[in-house]
This record gives structure tokens, sequence and C-alpha cells, in this order.
């Protein structure tokens, strides 16, 4: 790595931390709309990136994690401008992602390539467009409160063209805060809420069969429609046409699968596996069915 890249990846973080963050903010659907100013921490000191979000209309109930359609309006203050342009950048675009909780909202948001110094006074203003996500639990009635900047990843293009990810992995710097700690999306005078209620799910069974050693395997992936992590287990159900063989049950991993393997089976006939996901506390059930046949 040349020490000119070097100087990329951590001084980039005072222009590149800002620049994301504001990208995120605002919309333009207006009805709903909240501004937030925040710090970003880098080796050169803080730098101060405002934002404004403008949202849809809030459903009366979301499923967790579901997506609110969110533009955003961002301005990076020139100070950092210039520090972003002495890194050789004279253009960036980057992407935002803040995971939701059960009392705060969500952030993904993303932003084309934008000109550094393009506002007033040599700020430089960015559009983002994307999504404010429900919160990650079960509620019955959510605020929708932002609080600080989650992920942030910029492209930055000039002549040193590169790519900084923000905080960086020992979290030393990079980090967006809220300068007030929480800002919630407002409907003219009043705070926006929903009710968050479960998300679904799908479950997808693969079988197989391996004639050499008399076992049935089955892998279940399950997934939820808005990207909230399955949790727990999944139950296996062997059946030699309408009769039970067995049953058998496996937790699912991070990558939601679970897999689980039935010895012995032997008997010629057609078999199906029914992989049944029965939810948490955040994901309704699913199951899914696959079949094989033994020769």
């Amino acid at each position: 790595m040349t020490v000119r890249s070097t100087h990329l990846k951590l001084i980039g973080a005072a222009g590149a931390a800002a620049l994301a963050v504001g990208t995120l903010a605002s919309p333009a659907l207006a009805a709903s709309t909240a501004s937030a100013s925040y710090t970003c921490a880098t080796p050169l000191g803080p730098a101060h990136a405002s934002a404004v979000y403008n949202a849809a209309t809030a459903p009366a109930k979301m499923a967790v994690g579901q997506p609110l359609a969110t533009t955003g309006t961002f301005t990076l203050d020139a100070g950092t401008t210039l520090l972003a342009e002495g890194l050789g950048w004279s253009q960036v675009k980057g992407t935002l992602t803040t995971k939701p909780s059960g009392s705060k909202a969500g952030l993904k948001m993303s932003f084309p390539k934008t000109t550094l110094g393009n506002g007033a006074g040599g700020s430089t203003v960015a559009n983002a467009t994307g999504s404010i996500l429900a919160g990650s639990v079960v509620k019955s009635t959510f605020t929708f409160n932002l609080g600080d900047i989650g992920k942030v990843s910029l492209t930055g293009f000039g002549t040193t063209p590169g790519t900084v990810t923000f905080p960086n992995s020992d979290g030393t710097f990079g980090a967006c805060t809220n300068d007030a700690t929480t800002t919630t999306l407002m409907d003219g005078a009043t705070p926006v809420t929903t009710q968050v209620v479960k998300d679904t799910t799908k479950t997808k069974e693969s079988a197989s069969y391996a004639a050499k050693k008399k076992v049935a395997k089955s892998s279940a992936k399950v997934k939820s429609r808005y990207g909230t992590p399955a949790t727990g287990k999944v139950t296996f159900t062997l059946k030699k046409g309408t009769h039970k063989v067995k049953t058998l049950s496996s937790k699912l991993n991070k990558k939601g699968i679970a897999k689980v393997a039935f010895k012995g089976v032997k008997a010629k006939g057609k078999y199906s596996i029914t992989a049944k996901y029965a939810g948490s506390k955040s994901l309704k059930g699913s199951s899914g069915k696959d079949t094989f046949r033994v020769r």
C-alpha cells in the first residue's frame, strides 16, 4: 500500500464519514420529516454534517424492519470538503446502513456520484434515496426515532480514487453520532408512529439421498421478507408416503440454515421431508417441503 493510499484510508474519514452520513438525508416525499446534525470522529478532528429526511406516510402497521420510502439531503461543512478534495477526490458516491433496534429506526440509503464543493460557501450537498426502517421488535406503538449513523461506505473519484468503509475495524475512528442523541420523524407537530408486527418468512427445503450410506440429508434455509435474521430451530419430518418415519430438529446458524441427516433409510419408495420453522419473537413461522425416492 502506498503512503498516498494509506493517507486516503485514514484521513479520508473526515470527508468520507461526513459525506456518507449526510447523503442519507433528505426525502422528497414530505409526508414526514426530520432534521439531524452529526459529528463524525476522524484522525484530524471532528467532521460535521447535517441531514434533512423526508419520508412517505407510515402505515398503521409495519413488519419488523420494513422500509419506509425516504429521500434525503445532506450538507457537509466546507472544511471537511476541502480535506476530501486534498485527498485527490473531486466526486464521491456512497451507501449508508444503520440497523434498527427496539427503540430506534434504521436507515438504508445511497447516493450517486456527487461533486465535492457543489454547495454554498464551498460545502457539499448530496441527495440520497432509500428507506427508514421500522424497529427490530414487535411493539404496539413504535416511534420513528433516528439515532447515530451505522456503517458507511464511500467511493471517491479523481486523481486518487479509492473506497473507505467506517467505522474502521477496531472502531478507533469513523463513528458518526447524532448531536441530539435522538431525532424524531415528525408529521407536522406530531411524532410519526406505527404498530410493529412480526415479519413473514419463507423456508426453502432441500432433500437428498445417498444410496450407499442409506442416509437422507436435509437442509432448510429461512429468510424473512425484510431481512431480519431468522433465529431458533427448524423441525424436520421424514415421511414415506403418508407414514411419519422420524422427526429431527436443528438450530439455525448465522446464515439462517439448519441441517439434519436421517440415517438408516432403506425401504424403497417415495419420501418427503418437511422443514418447519416455528418463528421467533420477531418473525412468523413457515415451512418447506422436498421429496426423494429410494430405489
